[in-house]
């Protein structure tokens, strides 16, 4: 079955339910950061059973990474809407990445909390932080072509290493040891290179 059928399955109140912690989850992190995120305080927010939102989301972990790869896909139609197919495959991509490093610095508490969560998930949450992973390769990888097109092989390998790069320059960045713009730099410098003919 494919995932787009699977989620079509889930009834309209599980994926509300589902929403609504990811939405308290996030609120808490970026009141606070990773402490301000407690399983209780979640579901007192989204109005949950602690057991139901256990259902959904086994640890903080599992909660906070999958709330990084909801943020990844609302900044995907953002870059998406900022443009996209207009510029050169280099410069799509270096939009996407900017749009999303931009996001996370402004969101600092939220963001490391989600950083946090990718970086310490253990084997338990392995295919939560593969999905996120494949996901940020999808959005670099729907940058390197025009919309119409799929990506290849080459533009998927592409993205694995751009999105490494970024994210080793996003802890940095969320650690204060770069800026926006140290990021910004290193990640156009690393495009131009690794696409280059």
């Amino acid at each position: 079955m494919s995932e787009a059928a699977t989620v079509g399955a889930i009834p309209a109140s599980q994926v509300a339910r589902r929403e609504r912690i990811l939405d308290a989850a996030m609120e808490l992190a970026t009141e606070g950061g990773w402490d301000a995120v407690q399983m209780r305080e979640v579901a007192e927010r989204a109005e949950v059973a602690l057991g139901t939102l256990y259902r959904y989301f086994p640890s903080k972990v599992h909660l906070l990474v999958s709330a990084l790869g909801r943020t990844f896909e609302t900044l995907q139609a953002s870059a998406r809407a900022d443009g996209a197919g207009t510029g050169t495959a280099q410069e799509r991509v270096y939009r996407v990445v900017a749009v999303m490093t931009r996001y996370l610095a402004r969101h600092r508490r939220l963001s490391g909390a989600m950083v946090r969560a990718l970086m310490t998930a253990d084997a338990e949450a392995a295919r939560d932080v593969e999905a996120v992973g494949d996901l940020l390769v999808s959005v670099i990888a729907s940058a390197t072509h025009e919309p119409h097109e799929s990506p290849t092989e080459h533009d998927t390998l592409v993205a694995h290493i751009i999105g490494k790069v970024w994210l080793t320059d996003v802890v940095t960045l969320l650690s204060g040891r770069m800026t926006v713009s140290q990021v910004l730099e290193d990640l156009e410098a690393t495009i131009a290179l690794v696409m280059s003919d």
